[in-house]
């Protein structure tokens, strides 16, 4: 049987706006929900932390690597995430779309990854549910805690699940050869090295700081995905009819990262 599940991530910079702390892009989030109405496809949604997990990350000096974090800044972080998420799952119910939020340390045992759990989220979907986790502070082992980005929820999800279509939804319409005249790169090789790299133009910082890598890590999470047989595929999420022809196999603006044959 043929496997039809989407995942698609939601950027924090399209779901938030990441100049201004704890505030969410109502409207984009309005938008995406009214696209996914049209989308007959299994989803199960990622969605990263913006100006709401970003922001109290950088404050309380929290990142990827485990350590021993202040307890209020793991349970504010936290919290905020759970914030943004329900802002989200709201948006979905409403367009009666079946979301159900989950946490991504349901997916971890120890630290480590929890196969079984995550492919609890195929079977929701083909009860008809939408998935939707998000990046969060997550407890490793020993009272060490770590950000675990949405980037790296793709790659864990993708490699298990296997979708049909890998999808991160950012603020701009692709990859750039050049910022200024804004010329996308269509199509990249997985096999591509760091020299190709340097091609892309990974535009500059938001004024709140990515603690979990930015467009860079999504890059790099990307040509993992792709180099375990994945095609995997950036657009602008603020244009979300790009979601839906995507997803349909329609021409849309954006790049794909073709994956290993």
């Amino acid at each position: 049987m043929k496997n039809n599940l989407v995942i698609i991530k939601l950027g924090g910079s399209v779901i938030t706006f990441k100049d201004k702390p704890l505030s969410a892009n109502y409207k984009a989030i309005e938008d995406i929900s009214n696209i996914l109405k049209r989308v007959i496809s299994p989803l199960i949604i990622v969605h990263g932390g913006g100006s709401y997990g970003h922001y109290w990350s950088v404050k309380f000096d929290m990142h990827t690597e485990p350590a021993n974090y202040d307890p209020h800044g793991i349970s504010t972080v936290h919290s905020s995430m759970l914030t943004l998420n329900k802002i989200i799952v709201d948006a979905l119910e409403k367009e009666r779309l079946n979301p159900y939020g989950i946490s991504p340390l349901s997916f971890l045992n120890n630290g480590k990854l929890n196969s079984n759990k995550i492919k609890e989220l195929k079977i929701m979907t083909e009860h008809n549910i939408i998935p939707i986790t998000y990046g969060d502070i997550v407890h490793i082992k020993n009272n060490k805690y770590s950000i675990l980005s949405g980037d790296v929820l793709m790659t864990m999800l993708s490699k298990i699940l296997q979708p049909s279509k890998i999808i991160f939804a950012l603020n701009v319409d692709g990859l750039y050869n050049n910022i200024t005249d804004k010329k996308i790169i269509k199509e990249i090789n997985f096999e591509y090295e760091k020299k190709e790299q340097r091609k892309i133009n990974l535009g500059k910082d938001s004024t709140i700081k990515d603690v979990t890598g930015g467009i860079k890590r999504k890059v790099e999470e990307a040509t993992k995905i792709a180099k375990n047989g994945k095609d995997v595929i950036f657009l602008n999420g603020l244009d979300p009819i790009q979601i839906e022809k995507a997803i349909k196999d329609k021409r849309f603006k954006g790049t794909i990262f073709k994956g290993k044959i």
